[in-house]
């Protein structure tokens, strides 16, 4: 083989590998955005579907338990 054709086999070679990773690593950021955004809306189902805690009839409870909820309210929202 001549010099030039082994130089230029080597430059196709690189570059087809440097597009399949290129592709692969898309892919594989695309899939987990995905995964993400699927687990952020079962999160978000659970939390619609769970049952309301009975209203305490301790007072100081009571205003600890909406507090709590304004909290995970306001984490959830950031």
């Amino acid at each position: 083989m001549e010099t030039s054709s082994i130089i230029l086999l080597l430059v196709s070679t690189s570059v087809s590998f440097a597009v399949g990773r290129v592709v692969m690593h898309f892919r594989k950021r695309h899939a987990h955005q995905k995964t993400l955004a699927l687990q952020e809306l079962e999160q978000a189902q659970a939390q619609r579907d769970r049952l309301a805690e009975p209203d305490s009839l301790n007072k100081a409870k009571r205003k600890r338990q909406l507090l709590a909820i304004d909290k995970a309210a306001r984490k959830t929202d950031k």
